[in-house]
């Protein structure tokens, strides 16, 4: 069952196209990260699935209860974080126990009797990451929710967003921070400039990008006509094909290397500079 689903997502503000044609879906049960560059169209997804921007044309829905993180929060400048979260844990029917887990999962332990209004924007984000993982809503939209968080946060929010999963629910995470991403998710979704060009389960695209070096780069080319190609730093790379059938297709070359490139950062960079 898909608890997220983006259907030929197009936003417009004005002439500028912030989400041209946007299509994807999560399941339910994942933690899917959202990456893309700056302007990618990341946040204006986010906030249509939240509700608070209408599509020029298309649909972005989720199933059930939606909560979490963008640039809005709502929060009174004159309650305490804890009088925040207090309220959202009662608006949630949760224990006031859960308080403090939230609290130390958004690094938030020394600023519970801090007033909103004295909070800077990366506090009041964390307090909204804190507020979205007590209410624990079947859907979790989270955009750079590792904003100002040291180690030992990051890890309590990875293993919440986790479990979370594991219990049913569903994350959108967006995110530059590309090793959180790839600790933390077990899918993922790259768009560049509004439009999708890579979406799947996250070791399978990782597993599907191929390094090859050749002292004979015009045979090893001819060899792999037929494949997805490009060249980058006197390699090439194969994308969206199985190892197996890249090495029988290259039988007869010599080559120098043939590694499935493993880094996210690898992937990323490859998929957004040639889109």
């Amino acid at each position: 069952m898909d608890a997220l689903v983006v259907e030929d997502l197009i936003k417009r503000y004005g002439r500028t196209t912030a989400v041209d044609g946007l299509s994807f879906t999560v399941p339910q049960g994942s933690v899917c990260g959202f990456l893309g560059p700056n302007g990618a169209g990341k946040t204006t997804t986010l906030r249509v699935l939240f509700g608070l921007s209408r599509p020029t044309s298309g649909a972005a829905r989720a199933t059930g209860s939606v909560g979490g993180v963008l640039d809005r929060d709502g929060f009174h400048p004159a309650r305490s974080v804890w009088n925040e979260l207090s309220l959202a844990a009662a608006r949630a029917g949760k224990p006031t126990a859960d308080i403090d887990k939230a609290l130390v999962a958004a690094n938030l332990e020394h600023a519970a009797t801090k007033t909103v209004g004295a909070c800077s924007h990366g506090t009041r984000r964390r307090l909204s990451l804190a507020a979205a993982l007590i209410a624990e809503p079947d859907v979790l939209l989270l955009d750079e929710p590792a904003s100002g968080l040291d180690p030992h946060a990051l890890r309590a929010l990875r293993e919440r967003l986790q479990r979370h999963a594991g219990n049913g629910g569903t994350v959108l995470l967006s995110s530059h921070v590309l090793e959180d991403v790839a600790a933390t998710c077990d899918r993922v979704v790259v768009v560049n400039q509004g439009k999708r060009v890579a979406e799947g389960d996250l070791q399978t695209l990782l597993a599907q990008r191929i390094r090859l070096r050749s002292p004979e780069p015009d045979k090893l080319l001819t060899a792999l006509r037929g494949f997805e190609t490009t060249q980058e730093a006197g390699a090439v790379i194969v994308t969206g094909a199985d190892a197996d059938a890249v090495g029988r297709a290259v039988r007869g070359v010599i080559l120098h290397e043939m590694s499935t490139q493993g880094a996210l950062e690898a992937l990323y960079v490859g998929l957004t500079e040639a889109s």
